[in-house]
């Protein structure tokens, strides 16, 4: 086996396997990285860690080490990937450049590497030159090696910082609270709602730690009871595979959804949503309007219910505002 092919299996790994858990547009247009006293090239430095399941699927860690080794960028890196279920242990080292990409990321140009092990598969220096970009926020590293290719996160060795914080969803700030409102629905079949004059009630809270909302709808129609009421249960957090605000959440009628904002400018959220009813398969763009002050407009912008547009639902703004 030579050692291109090795490097994707054992050492791109280290540098990109968790680079490949998934990633998606970051739904705060204005969201800035963390202030670093380093600058990037030499935050960049130190011993990473990522616990991840391979093709296999055994539970792995790798530990990648990058050191410099130069006054110009030069770098040495050694990386390890130890099975937790087998114990099998692969290894490698490589040597290269770390450039400064702008103010906040960093190249890693890879010159040269070799596997050390497993022995029978160990080989010498050879070229293979390959790049990273990265970007060191507190004390993960997001990598990538394209920009069209899925990137990850590595944790510095010893770090007991939180991987998600509560400032992570100040974006919904404006949907806490409770909102009420009258609304004349034309129904739903997706979601089992009877056309009618209904009372909604929108309330959302956070939770002790601030890390999720959570969030209650129930609408009522005109002269029912608790019993006839069209009732939501959401759940709100950030995912860090996603890189967005994620909801998840389960109605009375039978459906369930998961959802991520997809766009945020001026007081709007722009959610997809996918799922299962039991009419089928829901899609939909759901857009959050918070614009006006004390005013919270929910239209649905575009929905399907197993691959047919259900157009009479698509357009209708509830409007309900804001209670002291």
């Amino acid at each position: 086996m030579n050692v291109p092919s090795l490097a994707l299996r054992l050492l791109f790994p280290a540098l990109m396997a968790v680079l490949l858990p998934g990633t998606a547009r970051s739904q705060e247009a204005d969201a800035k990285p963390e202030v670093a006293a380093k600058p990037p090239v030499e935050q960049v430095l130190g011993t990473w860690l990522n616990t991840r399941v391979n093709i296999d699927g055994d539970r792995v860690t790798d530990r990648l080490v990058i050191e410099s080794t130069g006054s110009k960028g030069e770098f040495h890196f050694s990386y390890e990937q130890r099975s937790h279920d087998s114990g099998e242990v692969s290894s490698g080292e490589g040597d290269g450049v770390i450039i400064a990409g702008g103010r906040q990321y960093v190249v890693m140009d890879v010159d040269r590497m070799r596997v050390l092990l497993p022995e029978d598969e160990a080989t010498d220096w050879q070229e293979t030159p390959f790049s990273i970009a990265a970007q060191i926020i507190g004390d993960r590293m997001h990598s990538t090696p394209g920009m069209d290719l899925e990137g990850g996160v590595w944790t510095r060795e010893g770090s007991k910082a939180p991987i998600v914080t509560a400032d992570k969803l100040k974006a919904l700030a404006p949907l806490l609270g409770t909102y009420t409102g009258e609304h004349e629905d034309p129904g739903s079949e997706g979601y089992g709602i009877a056309a009618g004059t209904s009372q909604i009630v929108s309330t959302h809270r956070l939770s002790p730690s601030g890390k999720l909302v959570i969030g209650e709808w129930t609408n009522t129609p005109a002269g029912g009871t608790a019993d006839d009421a069209f009732e939501v249960r959401a759940v709100c957090s950030y995912s860090p595979t996603e890189k967005s605000i994620i909801v998840d959440y389960h109605t009375s009628t039978g459906v369930s959804m998961h959802g991520k904002i997809v766009a945020m400018d001026k007081g709007k959220m722009l959610w997809e949503r996918k799922g299962n009813s039991p009419e089928g398969a829901i899609h939909e763009y759901c857009l959050f309007d918070f614009s006006e002050p004390g005013t919270f407009a929910h239209t649905i912008v575009h929905r399907t219910v197993d691959g047919i547009p259900a157009e009479a639902e698509e357009g209708v703004t509830i409007t309900l505002k804001k209670q002291d």
